[in-house]
C-alpha cells in the first residue's frame, strides 16, 4: 500500500462522511419543517371587532389594481409614505403605510424620517395605520423590539388615531407582546399549504392552531389578532418553492379555521395579491379560475358579506 495518500484518503472519506450526515440532518430537519402539527388545537376565540368592523387588505398592489380591489371588498391598501400615493389612494378606501423592516434587516425609513412621515401623515383622514416590520426575529436581532417600541410611542403621541401593526411569524414572540412594544394589532402568518410549490391533496390547517397558541402563550390578546390569509404558491417564483396556492376546498378550510380561533378580527390580510419574483408566484392576482384555482369569488363573498 501507498502510504504517501493515506492522509488525504482519510480526509476525504471523513469528508465525505461529514457531508452525507450533514444532508441526512437537513433533509430530517426539512421533513420536520413539513410534518403536519399534530399538538393541540387552540381554543375559540372571541370576537375582536363589531359586526362589520373588520378591515382587509391585500399586500402588494399598486393603483392600476386599486378598482378589482375595491370590487372584491377590500378597504385598504399599502403604500410607502409619499404624498402622491397617499393622494392616490380611492374614496372608500385607506392606506397601511409600509415603513417598517424585514426580519433583522434594516427599516425602510431612520428614525428622523420616519418621524417626519408621521408629522405629515399622522392626522391624515386617509391613512389607517402604520406598518412597523415584517417578520422580526427578536432571537436573531434582539434590538428590535426596542426599535419598534420606539416607532409605536411615537405613532401613539403624533397619529393617536392610527394603528401601528406588526406581522410575526414563528420566531420568539414573548419580546413582542404589546406591553413590550406598545403595537395595536399584530399580524399572524401561518401558510398550511407547505411542502411542495404543486399542490398536494392536503394543507396543513393546524398550523393556524399552532402559530395562535404560540400567540396565547407570549402573550397577545386574541382581539390584538390580524389573521394572514394565504393566497400565494410558489411554482413560478424564483426563489423558494415549498408553498403552493391552495385550492378552493383548502382555502374555505383556512378561513373556517381563522373564523373559529379569531373570528370577525379588526384586521385580515391576503398575502399576497401582487407577484414578487423571489417569493409569491403565483398570487390572488392570478387565482381567477382556470389555470389557477377561483380564490377571487370566495374572497368577493367573504368580504361583501361582512
Amino acid at each position: 500500500m501507498d502510504i504517501r495518500g493515506l492522509p488525504y484518503k482519510v480526509s476525504a472519506v471523513a469528508a465525505t462522511l461529514l457531508a452525507v450526515i450533514g444532508f441526512l440532518v437537513y433533509l430530517g430537519d426539512r421533513t420536520a419543517d413539513n410534518r403536519p402539527y399534530d399538538g393541540p388545537l387552540a381554543s375559540p376565540g372571541a370576537p375582536g371587532a363589531r359586526p362589520g368592523g373588520t378591515r382587509r387588505i391585500a399586500l402588494n398592489t399598486e393603483p392600476s389594481d386599486y378598482p378589482r380591489l375595491q370590487e372584491l371588498g377590500y378597504d385598504l391598501v399599502d403604500v410607502k409614505p409619499e404624498a402622491s400615493l397617499v393622494a392616490g389612494v380611492p374614496r372608500g378606501m385607506r392606506a397601511l403605510l409600509w415603513v417598517g423592516n424585514f426580519i433583522c434587516d434594516d427599516f425602510v425609513l431612520g428614525f428622523e424620517e420616519f418621524q417626519q412621515a408621521v408629522q405629515r401623515f399622522g392626522r391624515d383622514p386617509k391613512v389607517y395605520g402604520w406598518y412597523l416590520s415584517d417578520e422580526p426575529n427578536p432571537g436573531e436581532c434582539p434590538g428590535i423590539a426596542a426599535e419598534i417600541r420606539r416607532r409605536a410611542d411615537y405613532i401613539e403621541k403624533h397619529a393617536p388615531r392610527q394603528v401601528s401593526f406588526i406581522s410575526l411569524t414563528d420566531w420568539p414572540m414573548k419580546p413582542l407582546t404589546p406591553e413590550r412594544v406598545g403595537v395595536d394589532l399584530f399580524g399572524l402568518d401561518p401558510y398550511p399549504c407547505k411542502g411542495s410549490s404543486k399542490a398536494r391533496e392536503r394543507c396543513d390547517i393546524g398550523a393556524i392552531d399552532r402559530m395562535v397558541r404560540m400567540a396565547d402563550d407570549a402573550g397577545i390578546p386574541r382581539a390584538k389578532v390580524a389573521p394572514v390569509l394565504q393566497t400565494f404558491g410558489q411554482s413560478c417564483s424564483s426563489g423558494d418553492k415549498q408553498y403552493w396556492l391552495p385550492t378552493q376546498d383548502q382555502f374555505r378550510e383556512i378561513l373556517a379555521r381563522w373564523d373559529r380561533l379569531a373570528p370577525r378580527p379588526p384586521l385580515e390580510i391576503s398575502y399576497s395579491w401582487g407577484r414578487q419574483d423571489e417569493w409569491a408566484c403565483p398570487t390572488l392576482s392570478d387565482a381567477t379560475g382556470g389555470e389557477h384555482p377561483d380564490l377571487q369569488s370566495l374572497v368577493q363573498a367573504r368580504n361583501k358579506a361582512r
